[in-house]
């Protein structure tokens, strides 16, 4: 019975990985007439969340989010936003996790240049997975070359993982009662999703009772044999937008983050 709990415990963990950076990201796609905070993009140099995620009162799963401005390798104004997602405690004994990932957006509109995943996993049940994959992202031609090689078309607007963070944390504003949908790819498969909003108050870990915007949607999990799962998002309903939970309601479980601290400098 304890090895099963954990062997659910890993394929949590595995489906989290695999959206992780996706649910703290998702905002609109790109093309849609809303309001921009533009002012915003002067108030910061960088900014760090941290997670933790728990399951069967262990904590199984840590993600640190950073956000800065940067420029590109080509020179142009941007932010950089990275990522690490790591196992925790007892969970190393049955399955480890180091992976990073870092995206690089264009200031101008807040579309992505480059993204890159690094993935170093291995489990005593789903064994060892390895590799770095970059994908860049032409948004003239509406192309994203995968690995310096492969050429996938995708529609306009189209956004990476954590490029999704950027384009919602930075340019736009999410009002309760919307219907959003989005378009993203991360180099596996090019989905789109809609996003249903409202207003709530709850208690966070963070910051205690705090009003909040919930994002919610049914998505298909590759993972689960595209079996469907809901995704929900809690912002904090004021100027710095904070997602202070994300939720992952799976077919086999529920995975839940709390924001643990919240940095700026």
């Amino acid at each position: 019975m304890a090895y099963r709990k954990e062997y659910i415990t890993k394929s949590c963990i595995c489906i989290a990985t695999g959206v992780a950076l996706i649910f703290i990201g998702w905002s609109p796609a790109l093309g849609q007439k809303r309001e921009t905070a533009s002012s915003e993009r002067a108030l910061f140099r960088k900014r760090q969340f941290t997670y933790g995620a728990e399951k069967f009162g262990l904590r199984i799963l840590e993600a640190v989010i950073t956000l800065e401005e940067a420029q590109s390798e080509e020179g142009k104004e941007g932010y950089l936003v990275q990522a690490r997602v790591e196992t925790t405690g007892v969970t190393n004994w049955f399955f480890r996790m180091h992976n990073r990932f870092h995206s690089r957006v264009d200031a101008r509109n807040l579309s992505p240049l480059r993204y890159v995943k690094e993935i170093h996993q291995k489990g005593i049940f789903s064994g060892e997975k390895q590799y770095t994959s970059v994908l860049t992202f032409n948004q003239g031609d509406n192309r994203v070359i995968v690995d310096g090689s492969k050429i996938i078309a995708v529609p306009p607007g189209t956004q990476d993982p954590l490029s999704f963070f950027v384009k919602y944390y930075i340019g736009e504003e999410i009002k309760p009662g919307e219907a959003i949908r989005m378009t993203i790819y991360d180099g596996i498969k090019l989905r789109q999703v809609i996003f249903n909003t409202k207003g709530e108050s709850i208690d966070t870990q963070w910051c205690g009772q705090v009003e909040v915007i919930c994002l919610e949607s049914k998505v298909p999990f590759s993972s689960l044999g595209e079996r469907e799962g809901i995704i929900k998002i809690w912002c904090t309903r004021d100027r710095r937008k904070v997602p202070v939970r994300i939720g992952l309601d799976l077919p086999i479980g529920m995975v839940r983050f709390e924001l643990e601290s919240f940095e700026e400098w």
